[in-house]
């Protein structure tokens, strides 16, 4: 059976989904999503992401938008049982809707546009979290409310793949010269055995990867900053690491010219990647 996604109260084959041309999502960017993991058909951290998704629908004017996301759940529970989904991603996207003509101006009462979907992303394995990754710095050209998690990537969408287009995995954002986050991640660094993370802004996503990481490492007993980090403090790191939805610990052994930790994974990263494993494994 051909894989199924929801769009607008209906589940339906994914080649048969449509939108209108005159959706705001589509004419504007206007909209939010949220990325959910699923572990052995368990969806995990539920309750975080949707609190994120209502936080940025809030923070786009469209609190009131009518769509219930306490039905995200028996969502995708169904698109679960329909698609025989074990280990897989879904994507929530939901846009302020479609307007009769394109204009910035939206109307108070419009219907959001609705799609949840999976994804299957591969995630890296241990081994190739033991060898590390490269990485690059770029200038953070985004706009100035990256806290929210907005349909309107192509700021990220560029500095991914500027990273992909000179053999680098990542792409590390620096604004007014403080470390912000990845192009798709949030970043930690290690330095005298203390480990870093940039403080909440409006300059960066609230990563939940993020905010799992902070408290499986304090449980275990090790000191977590959540500070500003200078373009310095990244360059003389003992160990980087990035964090996402999709690869909770991906280490930096190289940025740019310069070599991280002699080009070795660091301890404390691939302490991290176990905690976070065995989290998993007991969810």
């Amino acid at each position: 059976m051909e894989e199924q996604i929801y769009l607008n109260g209906a589940y339906i084959p994914r080649t048969n989904a449509n939108i209108s041309i005159m959706d705001r999502g589509f004419l504007f960017g206007d909209g939010v999503y949220e990325l959910i993991p699923l572990y052995g058909k368990k969806i995990f951290l539920l309750d975080k992401h949707l609190k994120r998704l209502e936080n940025s629908l809030n923070l786009i004017g469209m609190k009131n938008s009518g769509f219930d996301i306490n039905n995200t759940e028996d969502i995708i529970k169904t698109l679960v049982d329909k698609n025989k989904y074990e280990d897989y991603f879904f994507y929530i996207h939901i846009t302020r809707g479609v307007q009769n003509t394109r204009q910035h101006i939206y109307p108070e009462k419009i219907k959001p546009t609705v799609l949840i979907m999976g994804e299957n992303y591969s995630v890296f394995n241990k081994d190739e979290i033991s060898k590390g990754f490269r990485a690059c710095i770029q200038s953070d050209f985004r706009w100035t409310k990256s806290n929210i998690k907005s349909i309107s990537l192509l700021g990220s969408v560029l500095l991914k793949n500027y990273a992909s287009q000179n053999g680098f995995y990542e792409t590390l954002l620096i604004r007014d010269n403080k470390l912000t986050e990845g192009s798709a991640s949030n970043v930690f660094i290690v330095k005298d055995n203390k480990i870093f993370t940039p403080k909440l802004s409006v300059d960066l996503l609230p990563g939940v990867t993020r905010d799992l990481l902070i408290n499986l490492l304090r449980e275990n007993g090790l000191d977590v900053f959540e500070k500003d980090v200078t373009e310095s403090d990244l360059k003389i790191a003992d160990e980087v690491w990035c964090c996402s939805s999709t690869n909770f610990v991906a280490p930096i052994i190289q940025i740019d010219d310069i070599t991280i930790n002699n080009g070795i994974v660091g301890n404390i990263a691939l302490r991290t990647y176990d905690l976070v494993r065995d989290f998993i494994s007991a969810y």
